[in-house]
């Protein structure tokens, strides 16, 4: 999944050469990515810049094993340097723990469907199954939440009419009609996905042992 982060500044969109000045004085490794973009070379980050856009904008790929810590601390850096916040996508602002939170539940979604996926391998999901399901349901009580294979991550199940509408129902599944049950992304605000990554690598170390468990 991709995060998008802005840097809202009330002068112009910084360019190429001051994210790339920016990026040099850090000690972070880049290349240029044409007139309007600056990637990472170790970290899946890039900066987009120019003068058609309104704030300079950071998309991040988060995967099993990027150091979380180090991309926080990388884009609070460039927020001090453009002299502006850090917002992700839909919000009016946020932390460096927040921040960090949120692409910490997204990494542990990505590793518990890998590790699902090789327990598929090795022939015990149904029993991992059982027991996820288990721990899924202690998380929130109330709610019926569940690991949903296809979208891979935990999902809340609703009914459409009741818990959810239907025009909202159209965005998560096809055709729902009055009754049906849909999954809903469970946020990642909530941070289930760390913890149930928390139990899932320590029940089934051998599961875990691709990534480090610290972030």
């Amino acid at each position: 999944m991709a995060f998008t982060v802005t840097f809202p500044t009330s002068g112009p969109c910084p360019s190429n050469e001051q994210v790339a000045s920016w990026l040099k004085d850090y000690g972070e490794p880049f290349e240029c990515d044409g007139i309007d973009g600056v990637v990472l070379r170790a970290l899946p980050v890039r900066f987009v810049t120019g003068s058609d856009q309104t704030f300079l904008k950071a998309t991040l790929e988060v995967n099993s094993i990027v150091p979380l810590a180090r991309v926080v601390s990388l884009l609070f850096h460039i927020s001090v340097e453009a002299g502006a916040d850090v917002r992700l996508a839909g919000s009016d602002g946020t932390t460096r723990s927040r921040l960090w939170m949120m692409l910490a539940d997204e990494q542990d979604r990505v590793r518990i469907a890998e590790a699902l996926r090789r327990a598929e391998e090795h022939g015990n999901r149904e029993d991992i199954n059982t027991r996820l399901w288990a721990v899924i349901g202690t998380l929130r009580p109330n709610c019926d939440d569940r690991w949903d294979v296809k979208k891979r991550r935990i999902v809340e199940l609703q009914e459409v009419g009741e818990g959810i509408s239907l025009s909202q129902a159209a965005w998560r599944a096809d055709s729902p009609q009055l009754g049906d049950v849909v999954g809903v992304p469970v946020d990642h605000s909530h941070h289930v996905h760390t913890l149930v990554w928390r139990w899932l690598s320590e029940a089934y170390p051998s599961l875990a042992e691709h990534h480090n468990t610290q972030h």
